[in-house]
């Protein structure tokens, strides 16, 4: 992966984790597809490796779901 893209990842993760802690889920929402749309990329490319920041958007997501209401539960 591109380096830029791994920074890029990352700060669109923690945006991501910091809107679900100031529960905005419309940004939320929003840096997910972000999230999405980089997997999406990459795993076009010949080199394809597992996406980290979008697994862990979605297990921050499933904690929540799971009625976990502990703020810290997406860090």
């Amino acid at each position: 992966m591109n380096p830029k893209n791994e920074a890029l990842e990352r700060d669109i993760l923690r945006v991501f984790k910091c809107a679900c802690r100031q529960s905005r889920p419309d940004i939320a929402e929003f840096m997910l597809a972000a999230l999405e749309k980089l997997d999406q990329e990459q795993s076009e490319t010949p080199h394809f490796s597992p996406r980290r920041a979008l697994f862990d958007a979605y297990l921050g997501i499933a904690d929540q779901s799971a009625g976990t209401d502990d703020p810290e539960s997406i860090q």
